[in-house]
Protein backbone atom coordinates (compact mmCIF):
# COMPACT_ATOMS: atom_id res chain seq x y z
CA UNK A 1 0.00 0.00 0.00
CA UNK A 2 1.40 3.38 -1.22
CA UNK A 3 1.99 6.14 1.85
CA UNK A 4 1.63 10.08 1.53
CA UNK A 5 5.08 11.56 1.98
CA UNK A 6 6.20 15.37 1.55
CA UNK A 7 9.17 16.37 0.02
CA UNK A 8 11.08 19.97 -0.31
CA UNK A 9 10.71 21.88 -2.88
CA UNK A 10 12.45 24.61 -4.55
CA UNK A 11 12.35 27.89 -1.59
CA UNK A 12 11.96 25.48 1.27
CA UNK A 13 8.48 24.54 0.80
CA UNK A 14 6.03 21.77 1.23
CA UNK A 15 5.58 19.87 -2.05
CA UNK A 16 4.03 16.15 -2.34
CA UNK A 17 4.24 13.17 -3.68
CA UNK A 18 3.65 9.48 -3.24
CA UNK A 19 6.57 6.81 -2.52
CA UNK A 20 7.36 3.75 -1.86
CA UNK A 21 6.01 1.84 1.65
CA UNK A 22 8.46 2.72 4.90
CA UNK A 23 9.87 -0.21 6.52
CA UNK A 24 8.00 -0.70 9.52
CA UNK A 25 9.62 0.68 12.65
CA UNK A 26 8.70 -2.66 14.88
CA UNK A 27 6.28 -5.36 15.19
CA UNK A 28 4.51 -5.01 18.45
CA UNK A 29 5.06 -3.88 21.95
CA UNK A 30 7.65 -4.13 24.33
CA UNK A 31 5.48 -4.63 27.31
CA UNK A 32 7.66 -3.07 30.15
CA UNK A 33 9.51 0.22 30.46
CA UNK A 34 13.18 0.32 30.96
CA UNK A 35 14.65 2.63 33.50
CA UNK A 36 17.27 4.53 31.89
CA UNK A 37 19.88 5.80 33.94
CA UNK A 38 22.06 8.50 32.84
CA UNK A 39 25.07 10.14 34.03
CA UNK A 40 26.07 13.69 33.83
CA UNK A 41 29.24 13.53 32.18
CA UNK A 42 29.76 9.38 31.45
CA UNK A 43 31.71 9.07 28.73
CA UNK A 44 34.07 6.50 27.81
CA UNK A 45 37.10 7.54 25.89
CA UNK A 46 38.04 5.95 23.22
CA UNK A 47 41.42 7.13 23.43
CA UNK A 48 43.53 8.95 26.60
CA UNK A 49 41.31 11.84 27.66
CA UNK A 50 41.42 14.53 30.56
CA UNK A 51 39.39 12.78 33.36
CA UNK A 52 36.41 14.52 33.66
CA UNK A 53 35.18 15.44 37.12
CA UNK A 54 32.17 14.17 38.85
CA UNK A 55 28.81 16.25 38.07
CA UNK A 56 25.50 16.31 39.55
CA UNK A 57 23.18 13.73 38.46
CA UNK A 58 20.59 14.20 35.26
CA UNK A 59 17.55 13.34 35.70
CA UNK A 60 16.30 9.91 35.12
CA UNK A 61 13.74 9.33 32.08
CA UNK A 62 11.95 6.25 31.98
CA UNK A 63 12.06 4.75 27.76
CA UNK A 64 8.76 4.23 26.30
CA UNK A 65 7.88 1.24 24.38
CA UNK A 66 6.95 2.70 20.75
CA UNK A 67 3.88 0.82 18.93
CA UNK A 68 4.30 -0.67 15.56
CA UNK A 69 3.52 2.25 13.44
CA UNK A 70 -0.08 3.19 12.87
CA UNK A 71 -1.67 4.36 9.73
CA UNK A 72 -4.03 6.74 10.50
CA UNK A 73 -6.85 6.78 8.19
CA UNK A 74 -7.34 10.77 7.36
CA UNK A 75 -10.80 10.34 5.70
CA UNK A 76 -12.04 9.70 9.32
CA UNK A 77 -11.37 13.69 10.22
CA UNK A 78 -13.72 14.52 7.82
CA UNK A 79 -17.24 15.57 8.62
CA UNK A 80 -20.53 14.80 6.01
CA UNK A 81 -21.38 18.12 7.14
CA UNK A 82 -19.41 21.65 5.84
CA UNK A 83 -19.65 24.80 7.20
CA UNK A 84 -19.63 27.74 4.73
CA UNK A 85 -18.13 30.40 7.09
CA UNK A 86 -15.33 28.00 8.46
CA UNK A 87 -16.34 27.42 12.18
CA UNK A 88 -16.74 23.48 14.02
CA UNK A 89 -18.94 25.24 16.62
CA UNK A 90 -19.47 22.03 18.89
CA UNK A 91 -16.37 20.25 17.94
CA UNK A 92 -14.09 18.78 20.43
CA UNK A 93 -10.50 20.50 20.40
CA UNK A 94 -7.12 18.54 20.36
CA UNK A 95 -4.41 20.53 20.71
CA UNK A 96 -0.83 19.13 20.04
CA UNK A 97 1.93 21.25 21.60
CA UNK A 98 5.51 20.24 20.75
CA UNK A 99 7.99 21.94 23.62
CA UNK A 100 11.72 22.30 21.20
CA UNK A 101 10.08 21.06 17.99
CA UNK A 102 12.83 21.02 14.99
CA UNK A 103 10.01 20.77 11.85
CA UNK A 104 12.69 20.46 9.32
CA UNK A 105 14.07 17.23 10.53
CA UNK A 106 10.97 15.48 9.91
CA UNK A 107 12.13 14.09 5.85
CA UNK A 108 8.66 16.63 4.54
CA UNK A 109 10.61 19.51 4.96
CA UNK A 110 13.94 18.25 4.45
CA UNK A 111 15.18 16.17 7.31
CA UNK A 112 17.98 13.54 6.88
CA UNK A 113 16.50 10.90 8.65
CA UNK A 114 13.44 8.70 8.54
CA UNK A 115 11.91 10.44 11.16
CA UNK A 116 8.19 9.88 11.04
CA UNK A 117 4.66 10.16 8.72
CA UNK A 118 2.11 10.82 10.67
CA UNK A 119 3.06 14.89 11.04
CA UNK A 120 4.08 15.01 7.79
CA UNK A 121 0.91 13.05 6.57
CA UNK A 122 -1.43 15.65 9.05
CA UNK A 123 0.17 18.75 7.08
CA UNK A 124 -0.72 17.04 3.55
CA UNK A 125 -4.05 16.34 4.73
CA UNK A 126 -4.84 19.50 6.46
CA UNK A 127 -3.92 23.73 6.60
CA UNK A 128 -0.48 23.85 7.54
CA UNK A 129 0.94 27.32 8.44
CA UNK A 130 4.39 27.36 7.41
CA UNK A 131 5.81 30.15 9.25
CA UNK A 132 4.11 29.91 12.54
CA UNK A 133 6.34 32.46 14.23
CA UNK A 134 6.56 32.09 17.68
CA UNK A 135 6.72 35.28 20.56
CA UNK A 136 9.10 33.52 22.88
CA UNK A 137 12.11 31.24 22.89
CA UNK A 138 11.21 29.70 26.35
CA UNK A 139 8.83 27.14 26.83
CA UNK A 140 6.44 28.95 29.46
CA UNK A 141 6.56 32.59 27.90
CA UNK A 142 6.04 31.34 24.11
CA UNK A 143 3.19 29.22 25.05
CA UNK A 144 1.73 31.71 27.71
CA UNK A 145 1.87 34.10 24.60
CA UNK A 146 -0.49 31.85 22.38
CA UNK A 147 -2.28 31.19 25.29
CA UNK A 148 -3.41 34.71 25.84
CA UNK A 149 -3.27 36.32 22.52
CA UNK A 150 -1.18 38.76 23.94
CA UNK A 151 2.90 39.44 23.57
CA UNK A 152 4.63 38.80 26.16
CA UNK A 153 5.87 42.37 27.41
CA UNK A 154 2.06 43.02 27.32
CA UNK A 155 1.02 40.81 29.85
CA UNK A 156 3.81 40.80 32.09
CA UNK A 157 4.86 37.25 31.51
CA UNK A 158 8.58 37.14 30.47
CA UNK A 159 9.95 34.90 33.08
CA UNK A 160 9.58 31.20 34.63
CA UNK A 161 8.52 32.79 38.04
CA UNK A 162 5.73 35.09 36.16
CA UNK A 163 2.18 34.52 37.25
CA UNK A 164 -0.67 35.66 35.12
CA UNK A 165 -2.59 38.23 36.61
CA UNK A 166 -5.94 37.54 37.42
CA UNK A 167 -7.64 40.11 35.21
CA UNK A 168 -5.63 38.48 31.98
CA UNK A 169 -7.89 35.76 30.29
CA UNK A 170 -6.64 32.85 28.63
CA UNK A 171 -7.69 30.42 26.26
CA UNK A 172 -8.64 27.46 28.59
CA UNK A 173 -10.96 29.76 29.99
CA UNK A 174 -13.07 30.40 27.11
CA UNK A 175 -13.56 26.74 26.98
CA UNK A 176 -14.53 26.07 30.44
CA UNK A 177 -17.26 28.80 30.15
CA UNK A 178 -18.67 27.12 27.05
CA UNK A 179 -19.39 24.01 28.81
CA UNK A 180 -16.30 21.83 27.63
CA UNK A 181 -14.79 19.29 29.69
CA UNK A 182 -11.07 21.15 29.80
CA UNK A 183 -8.51 18.54 30.47
CA UNK A 184 -4.59 19.08 30.27
CA UNK A 185 -1.88 16.45 29.86
CA UNK A 186 1.78 16.76 29.64
CA UNK A 187 5.43 15.67 29.85
CA UNK A 188 6.98 19.21 30.30
CA UNK A 189 7.66 20.71 33.31
CA UNK A 190 7.79 23.59 32.77
CA UNK A 191 4.40 24.34 32.21
CA UNK A 192 2.95 21.98 34.83
CA UNK A 193 4.52 21.84 37.44
CA UNK A 194 6.23 23.89 40.55
CA UNK A 195 9.59 24.10 39.50
CA UNK A 196 11.24 25.48 43.34
CA UNK A 197 9.67 22.03 44.65
CA UNK A 198 11.39 19.65 41.47
CA UNK A 199 14.43 18.00 43.24
CA UNK A 200 13.40 14.56 42.79
CA UNK A 201 14.48 14.53 38.91
CA UNK A 202 18.09 15.06 40.43
CA UNK A 203 18.88 18.70 40.30
CA UNK A 204 16.37 21.84 41.89
CA UNK A 205 15.87 25.13 41.07
CA UNK A 206 16.56 27.71 44.21
CA UNK A 207 13.71 30.11 43.43
CA UNK A 208 10.83 29.45 45.49
CA UNK A 209 8.09 30.66 43.41
CA UNK A 210 9.05 29.02 39.99
CA UNK A 211 5.90 27.90 39.43
CA UNK A 212 3.88 28.16 35.80
CA UNK A 213 1.66 25.11 36.91
CA UNK A 214 -0.52 27.75 38.70
CA UNK A 215 -1.33 30.16 35.81
CA UNK A 216 -1.28 27.42 32.99
CA UNK A 217 -3.30 25.50 35.06
CA UNK A 218 -6.53 28.26 34.92
CA UNK A 219 -9.50 26.80 33.29
CA UNK A 220 -8.79 23.18 33.17
CA UNK A 221 -10.97 20.96 35.09
CA UNK A 222 -8.05 17.87 35.17
CA UNK A 223 -4.53 19.10 35.31
CA UNK A 224 -1.90 15.91 34.59
CA UNK A 225 1.49 16.66 34.86
CA UNK A 226 2.54 12.82 33.28
CA UNK A 227 5.94 12.72 34.27
CA UNK A 228 9.37 13.68 32.92
CA UNK A 229 10.22 14.02 29.20
CA UNK A 230 7.45 10.89 28.68
CA UNK A 231 4.71 10.69 26.28
CA UNK A 232 1.18 11.58 27.93
CA UNK A 233 -0.04 8.42 27.17
CA UNK A 234 -3.13 9.03 29.63
CA UNK A 235 -4.88 10.36 26.20
CA UNK A 236 -5.42 7.03 24.79
CA UNK A 237 -7.65 5.80 27.66
CA UNK A 238 -9.11 9.54 27.50
CA UNK A 239 -9.89 9.76 24.44
CA UNK A 240 -10.82 6.15 23.47
CA UNK A 241 -13.85 5.66 25.55
CA UNK A 242 -15.55 9.18 25.13
CA UNK A 243 -19.23 8.56 23.90
CA UNK A 244 -21.18 11.10 21.64
CA UNK A 245 -23.21 12.46 24.49
CA UNK A 246 -20.48 13.54 26.28
CA UNK A 247 -20.07 17.35 26.54
CA UNK A 248 -17.29 18.37 24.07
CA UNK A 249 -13.72 18.05 25.34
CA UNK A 250 -10.77 20.50 25.28
CA UNK A 251 -7.64 18.56 25.62
CA UNK A 252 -4.13 19.98 25.65
CA UNK A 253 -1.50 17.25 24.93
CA UNK A 254 2.07 18.72 25.80
CA UNK A 255 5.02 16.69 24.84
CA UNK A 256 8.39 17.40 26.97
CA UNK A 257 9.19 14.63 25.23
CA UNK A 258 12.31 15.99 22.23
CA UNK A 259 13.88 18.17 25.05
CA UNK A 260 16.87 17.66 26.74
CA UNK A 261 18.28 14.87 27.16
CA UNK A 262 17.91 14.15 23.42
CA UNK A 263 16.17 10.72 22.80
CA UNK A 264 16.10 9.66 26.63
CA UNK A 265 12.94 8.27 26.58
CA UNK A 266 13.33 6.12 23.58
CA UNK A 267 14.53 2.35 24.06
CA UNK A 268 18.30 1.93 24.21
CA UNK A 269 18.25 -0.72 21.63
CA UNK A 270 16.85 2.07 19.20
CA UNK A 271 18.49 5.13 20.22
CA UNK A 272 21.52 4.99 17.68
CA UNK A 273 19.39 3.81 14.69
CA UNK A 274 20.20 7.43 12.74
CA UNK A 275 23.40 7.65 14.42
CA UNK A 276 26.23 8.11 12.03
CA UNK A 277 27.78 4.80 10.51
CA UNK A 278 30.15 3.46 12.73
CA UNK A 279 30.24 5.83 15.31
CA UNK A 280 33.55 5.82 17.40
CA UNK A 281 33.80 9.43 18.18
CA UNK A 282 34.05 11.82 21.70
CA UNK A 283 30.15 10.59 22.63
CA UNK A 284 30.62 6.78 22.11
CA UNK A 285 28.65 5.03 25.22
CA UNK A 286 26.44 7.97 26.39
CA UNK A 287 22.73 7.29 25.83
CA UNK A 288 21.53 10.57 25.58
CA UNK A 289 22.69 13.85 25.26
CA UNK A 290 22.11 16.03 28.04
CA UNK A 291 22.11 19.32 29.96
CA UNK A 292 25.00 19.19 31.46
CA UNK A 293 26.96 18.11 27.85
CA UNK A 294 25.19 20.48 25.81
CA UNK A 295 25.26 23.57 28.11
CA UNK A 296 28.73 23.32 27.38
CA UNK A 297 29.40 22.75 23.60
CA UNK A 298 29.92 26.15 21.90
CA UNK A 299 31.35 26.25 17.78
CA UNK A 300 32.48 22.47 17.45
CA UNK A 301 34.42 22.25 20.89
CA UNK A 302 33.14 20.51 24.25
CA UNK A 303 34.56 22.98 27.39
CA UNK A 304 34.49 19.96 29.61
CA UNK A 305 35.60 21.01 33.38
CA UNK A 306 39.09 19.29 32.39
CA UNK A 307 39.39 21.35 29.37
CA UNK A 308 38.13 21.73 25.86
CA UNK A 309 37.82 18.70 23.44
CA UNK A 310 37.24 19.68 19.76
CA UNK A 311 34.26 17.99 18.51
CA UNK A 312 33.79 16.24 14.94
CA UNK A 313 30.78 16.94 12.61
CA UNK A 314 30.50 12.94 13.42
CA UNK A 315 29.88 14.15 16.75
CA UNK A 316 28.31 16.50 16.01
CA UNK A 317 25.61 14.59 13.73
CA UNK A 318 25.59 12.34 16.69
CA UNK A 319 23.82 14.77 18.76
CA UNK A 320 21.37 15.47 16.33
CA UNK A 321 20.73 12.34 15.50
CA UNK A 322 19.49 11.20 19.25
CA UNK A 323 17.26 14.48 19.08
CA UNK A 324 16.02 12.71 15.76
CA UNK A 325 15.04 9.37 17.39
CA UNK A 326 13.05 11.57 19.98
CA UNK A 327 11.28 13.29 16.86
CA UNK A 328 10.53 9.64 15.58
CA UNK A 329 9.13 8.48 19.05
CA UNK A 330 6.81 11.34 19.36
CA UNK A 331 5.73 11.22 15.71
CA UNK A 332 4.86 7.32 15.62
CA UNK A 333 2.90 7.77 19.17
CA UNK A 334 1.15 10.56 17.74
CA UNK A 335 0.05 8.21 14.56
CA UNK A 336 -1.06 5.30 17.48
CA UNK A 337 -3.69 8.18 19.00
CA UNK A 338 -4.88 9.28 15.97
CA UNK A 339 -5.84 6.63 14.65
CA UNK A 340 -7.22 4.91 17.89
CA UNK A 341 -9.76 8.06 18.10
CA UNK A 342 -13.00 6.48 17.19
CA UNK A 343 -14.60 7.49 13.80
CA UNK A 344 -17.59 8.82 15.63
CA UNK A 345 -15.38 11.31 17.69
CA UNK A 346 -13.00 12.24 14.80
CA UNK A 347 -14.90 13.29 12.50
CA UNK A 348 -16.31 15.82 15.11
CA UNK A 349 -12.81 16.39 16.51
CA UNK A 350 -10.51 19.68 15.54
CA UNK A 351 -7.22 18.46 15.80
CA UNK A 352 -4.42 21.20 16.44
CA UNK A 353 -0.85 20.67 16.04
CA UNK A 354 2.05 23.16 16.74
CA UNK A 355 5.57 23.86 18.19
CA UNK A 356 6.07 26.05 21.32
CA UNK A 357 9.52 26.82 20.33
CA UNK A 358 12.24 25.28 18.26
CA UNK A 359 16.05 24.18 19.30
CA UNK A 360 19.37 25.56 17.90
CA UNK A 361 21.27 22.21 16.43
CA UNK A 362 24.54 23.91 16.36
CA UNK A 363 23.42 26.36 13.40
CA UNK A 364 25.27 28.84 15.37
CA UNK A 365 26.78 27.15 17.64
CA UNK A 366 24.96 26.04 20.91
CA UNK A 367 22.35 22.96 20.95
CA UNK A 368 19.17 24.39 23.12
CA UNK A 369 17.21 27.75 22.43
CA UNK A 370 18.81 30.63 23.05
CA UNK A 371 17.77 33.30 20.40
CA UNK A 372 15.44 34.58 17.87
CA UNK A 373 16.80 33.12 14.92
CA UNK A 374 14.04 30.86 12.91
CA UNK A 375 15.74 27.58 14.34
CA UNK A 376 13.88 28.84 17.78
CA UNK A 377 11.09 30.74 16.61
CA UNK A 378 9.97 29.64 13.09
CA UNK A 379 7.21 26.49 14.13
CA UNK A 380 4.53 25.02 12.21
CA UNK A 381 0.76 25.10 13.02
CA UNK A 382 -1.22 22.67 11.35
CA UNK A 383 -5.02 22.06 11.57
CA UNK A 384 -7.17 19.16 10.81
CA UNK A 385 -10.96 20.72 10.61
CA UNK A 386 -13.53 18.06 9.69
CA UNK A 387 -15.93 20.88 8.58
CA UNK A 388 -13.90 22.55 5.83
CA UNK A 389 -14.47 22.72 2.46
CA UNK A 390 -11.70 22.16 -0.63
CA UNK A 391 -8.39 20.81 -0.83
CA UNK A 392 -5.60 20.81 1.67
CA UNK A 393 -3.79 24.16 1.83
CA UNK A 394 -0.33 25.36 2.50
CA UNK A 395 0.17 29.04 3.78
CA UNK A 396 3.42 30.52 3.41
CA UNK A 397 3.24 33.87 4.78
CA UNK A 398 4.37 34.95 8.45
CA UNK A 399 1.71 34.84 10.99
CA UNK A 400 2.17 34.44 14.95
CA UNK A 401 1.89 32.54 17.95
CA UNK A 402 -0.68 34.99 19.59
CA UNK A 403 -2.95 33.93 16.88
CA UNK A 404 -3.81 30.98 18.51
CA UNK A 405 -5.92 31.89 21.19
CA UNK A 406 -8.68 34.13 19.25
CA UNK A 407 -8.10 31.48 16.26
CA UNK A 408 -9.43 28.02 17.91
CA UNK A 409 -12.29 30.63 19.69
CA UNK A 410 -13.21 31.90 16.61
CA UNK A 411 -13.27 28.23 14.54
CA UNK A 412 -15.14 26.77 18.11
CA UNK A 413 -17.42 29.84 17.82
CA UNK A 414 -16.28 31.58 21.00
CA UNK A 415 -15.82 34.70 22.21
CA UNK A 416 -12.37 34.90 24.49
CA UNK A 417 -13.03 36.29 27.58
CA UNK A 418 -13.12 39.78 28.10
CA UNK A 419 -9.65 41.83 28.47
CA UNK A 420 -8.99 44.21 31.03
CA UNK A 421 -10.29 47.91 30.51
CA UNK A 422 -8.25 49.86 27.78
CA UNK A 423 -5.73 46.58 27.30
CA UNK A 424 -5.62 44.98 23.24
CA UNK A 425 -5.39 41.73 21.88
CA UNK A 426 -2.25 41.42 19.50
CA UNK A 427 -2.86 37.81 17.69
CA UNK A 428 -5.98 37.89 15.38
CA UNK A 429 -8.18 34.83 14.23
CA UNK A 430 -6.63 32.86 11.15
CA UNK A 431 -10.35 31.43 10.83
CA UNK A 432 -10.38 32.97 6.93
CA UNK A 433 -6.78 31.60 6.14
CA UNK A 434 -7.43 28.45 7.32
CA UNK A 435 -10.90 28.31 5.16
CA UNK A 436 -9.30 29.72 2.00
CA UNK A 437 -6.02 28.95 2.41
CA UNK A 438 -4.46 32.75 1.72
CA UNK A 439 -3.42 34.80 4.71
CA UNK A 440 -1.68 38.20 4.81
CA UNK A 441 1.34 38.48 2.81
CA UNK A 442 2.58 41.73 4.41
CA UNK A 443 2.71 40.51 7.96
CA UNK A 444 5.45 40.93 9.81
CA UNK A 445 6.06 38.70 13.24
CA UNK A 446 7.65 39.61 16.68
CA UNK A 447 9.49 37.55 18.60
CA UNK A 448 10.64 38.58 22.01
CA UNK A 449 14.31 37.28 23.72
CA UNK A 450 12.87 37.59 27.03
CA UNK A 451 14.32 37.09 29.37
CA UNK A 452 18.05 36.08 28.65
CA UNK A 453 18.15 32.26 28.95
CA UNK A 454 21.08 33.07 31.64
CA UNK A 455 17.81 34.06 33.88
CA UNK A 456 17.03 30.55 34.77
CA UNK A 457 20.67 29.76 35.01
CA UNK A 458 21.11 31.67 38.17
CA UNK A 459 18.68 29.67 39.92
CA UNK A 460 20.24 26.55 39.13
CA UNK A 461 21.69 24.45 41.65
CA UNK A 462 24.48 22.90 39.39
CA UNK A 463 25.55 25.65 37.99
CA UNK A 464 28.97 27.10 39.15
CA UNK A 465 29.04 29.44 42.84
CA UNK A 466 31.30 31.85 41.59
CA UNK A 467 29.29 33.03 38.34
CA UNK A 468 26.01 32.63 40.00
CA UNK A 469 26.90 35.28 42.93
CA UNK A 470 28.23 37.28 39.99
CA UNK A 471 25.18 37.66 37.68
CA UNK A 472 22.65 37.42 40.17
CA UNK A 473 22.70 41.08 41.16
CA UNK A 474 22.82 42.02 37.22
CA UNK A 475 19.63 40.08 36.86
CA UNK A 476 17.51 41.01 40.14
CA UNK A 477 16.21 44.16 38.06
CA UNK A 478 13.33 43.72 35.51
CA UNK A 479 13.49 41.12 32.96
CA UNK A 480 14.98 42.30 29.58
CA UNK A 481 16.06 41.10 26.21
CA UNK A 482 16.10 41.82 22.36
CA UNK A 483 13.42 41.81 19.90
CA UNK A 484 13.23 40.56 16.80
CA UNK A 485 10.92 41.69 13.61
CA UNK A 486 10.37 39.26 10.86
CA UNK A 487 8.77 39.52 7.59
CA UNK A 488 8.51 37.32 4.34
CA UNK A 489 12.06 37.49 3.34
CA UNK A 490 13.56 39.20 6.36
CA UNK A 491 14.54 39.67 9.97
CA UNK A 492 16.09 42.62 11.91
CA UNK A 493 17.30 42.02 15.16
CA UNK A 494 17.90 44.37 18.09
CA UNK A 495 20.06 43.80 20.54
CA UNK A 496 18.42 45.95 23.37
CA UNK A 497 20.38 43.64 26.44
CA UNK A 498 23.31 42.92 24.21
CA UNK A 499 25.82 44.85 26.93
CA UNK A 500 24.03 43.23 30.02
CA UNK A 501 24.54 40.08 27.88
CA UNK A 502 28.53 40.15 27.51
CA UNK A 503 28.34 40.88 31.76
CA UNK A 504 26.28 37.87 32.53
CA UNK A 505 26.96 35.61 29.14
CA UNK A 506 27.16 31.70 30.15
CA UNK A 507 29.58 31.27 26.36
CA UNK A 508 31.96 33.97 28.25
CA UNK A 509 31.98 31.85 31.47
CA UNK A 510 32.55 28.53 29.73
CA UNK A 511 34.72 29.33 26.99
CA UNK A 512 36.74 32.43 28.25
CA UNK A 513 35.81 34.21 24.95
CA UNK A 514 34.00 38.01 25.30
CA UNK A 515 30.69 38.01 23.92
CA UNK A 516 30.57 40.71 21.18
CA UNK A 517 27.13 41.65 19.37
CA UNK A 518 26.00 44.52 16.95
CA UNK A 519 22.89 46.98 17.93
CA UNK A 520 21.37 45.69 14.29
CA UNK A 521 21.34 42.16 12.54
CA UNK A 522 19.74 41.73 9.58
CA UNK A 523 19.02 38.65 7.42
CA UNK A 524 17.68 37.64 3.95
CA UNK A 525 15.58 34.66 5.00
CA UNK A 526 15.37 33.90 1.04
CA UNK A 527 18.79 33.83 0.28
CA UNK A 528 20.44 32.27 3.97
CA UNK A 529 17.35 30.39 5.84
CA UNK A 530 19.52 29.57 8.54
CA UNK A 531 20.62 33.32 9.33
CA UNK A 532 24.19 32.95 9.19
CA UNK A 533 25.35 36.38 7.32
CA UNK A 534 24.69 39.58 8.54
CA UNK A 535 23.48 42.61 5.96
CA UNK A 536 22.42 44.79 7.85
CA UNK A 537 25.55 46.96 6.08
CA UNK A 538 24.46 45.95 2.84
CA UNK A 539 20.59 47.40 3.16
CA UNK A 540 20.56 50.34 5.08
CA UNK A 541 17.21 51.36 3.71
CA UNK A 542 15.52 47.80 5.09
CA UNK A 543 16.88 48.27 8.37
CA UNK A 544 15.62 51.84 8.55
CA UNK A 545 12.37 50.69 7.71
CA UNK A 546 11.98 47.75 9.60
CA UNK A 547 13.68 49.60 12.62
CA UNK A 548 10.79 52.28 12.66
CA UNK A 549 8.27 49.31 12.19
CA UNK A 550 9.81 47.64 15.40
CA UNK A 551 9.59 50.79 16.82
CA UNK A 552 5.99 51.30 16.40
CA UNK A 553 5.17 47.75 17.61
CA UNK A 554 7.12 48.27 20.72
CA UNK A 555 5.47 51.60 21.74
CA UNK A 556 2.64 50.17 23.43
CA UNK A 557 4.58 47.77 25.42
CA UNK A 558 5.34 48.53 28.96
CA UNK A 559 9.17 47.89 28.29
CA UNK A 560 12.15 48.69 31.00
CA UNK A 561 14.79 50.96 29.82
CA UNK A 562 17.54 49.34 28.03
CA UNK A 563 20.41 48.17 30.29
Amino acid sequence: MARSECRMSSGGRMARRRTRDRRPLLAGLIAANVLVGLTALGLWWRKAQPEPRAASAVPTVTAVAPAATARVDWDRFRSGTVDPDGRCVGCNVLLISLDIFRPDRLPCWGGPHETGDTICSMAENGVVFEDFIVQAYQTPIAQMAMFTGRYPSRTGFTRFSAQLPADEPSLPEAFAAAGYDTVAMGSSFEVMTDMSKWSKHGHRFTRDDLNPGLSFGRGFSRFVYTGYRNLPTDALPFLTTRTRGEAPFFLWLVFGTLHWPYGAAVPADLRDRFDPPDYQGEFEGLSAPHFPLLSRVYRNTWYSPAGPVPLSEDDMDWVRARYDTGLRLVDDFLGQLLAAIPAEQAENTLVVLHGIHGEDLAEHGAFGHYDVYDTEVRQRLIILHPRRAGAPAVVDTPVEGVDLAPTLADLAGLALPALPAGEVLDGRSLREAVRTGEADPDRAALSERIPLWEDIFRHLDNMPVGYVARIRPLMEGPAVGDFALRTDRWKLIHRRARTLESAVSWWTEVTGMPLERPELELYDLHEDPLELNDVAADHPEVVATLRAALNARLAGLDLPPEP
